[in-house]
């Protein structure tokens, strides 16, 4: 028979799951935005007319809006960049305090990003975008909404792993995919 988790751990499964759900959305509108946006710039060079001076702004608002939306969901997935030479370590001990101390790190990182952002978001209303004229506070949002859920899901990562352990990074895979 199989321990199924309680209740209250369900429902906040589901709460991240559909928040990663309106992540992942945002970040797949934003990366479609940004190559529609581009393959029309690209036209634009070799077509007779006027171009359209806005595509380049919002494909680079898009970038931002890609890359933050998808920061936190990244850590719970273990998506992002990580240099995993201390998961190889034969202590698991060394390994969980490593782990712990990084997310840690991250969580303070992600917090001091978004109290910047608050601050960009309270300060910035008055400048507007160069051409499509949007206050630049709207443009922070979702760089608040991102480092907001980065900051929450290292911190619940980090607990997690000073209390369960560890999360090993299954090397022979990664040693067979790095030379196939």
């Amino acid at each position: 028979m199989t321990d199924a988790p309680p209740p209250r751990a369900r429902i906040l499964r589901r709460i991240a799951g559909a928040i990663g759900v309106v992540e992942i959305t945002i970040g797949v509108i934003a990366l479609l935005t940004i190559l529609v946006l581009v393959f029309i710039q690209a036209l634009q060079r070799y077509l007779p007319g006027d171009g359209i001076a806005w595509s380049g702004e919002i494909a680079k608002f898009s970038l931002i809006w890609l890359t933050f939306s998808a920061a936190g969901l990244l850590i719970t997935t273990r998506g992002h960049i990580a240099l995993e030479i201390m998961d190889s370590l034969p202590n698991p001990m060394a390994v969980r305090i490593v782990q712990t101390f990084a997310l840690v790190c991250v969580a303070v990182i992600g917090f001091g990003l978004t109290m910047e952002a608050i601050a960009l978001i309270e300060t910035q209303g008055i400048v507007k975008s160069p051409v499509l004229r949007i206050p630049m506070s709207w443009i922070y949002i979702p760089v608040l909404i991102g480092m907001v859920s980065t900051t929450i899901r290292s911190a619940i990562a980090a607990v997690d792993i000073a209390w369960h352990g560890p999360v090993l990074a299954d090397v022979e895979d990664t040693i067979e995919g790095a030379s196939a």
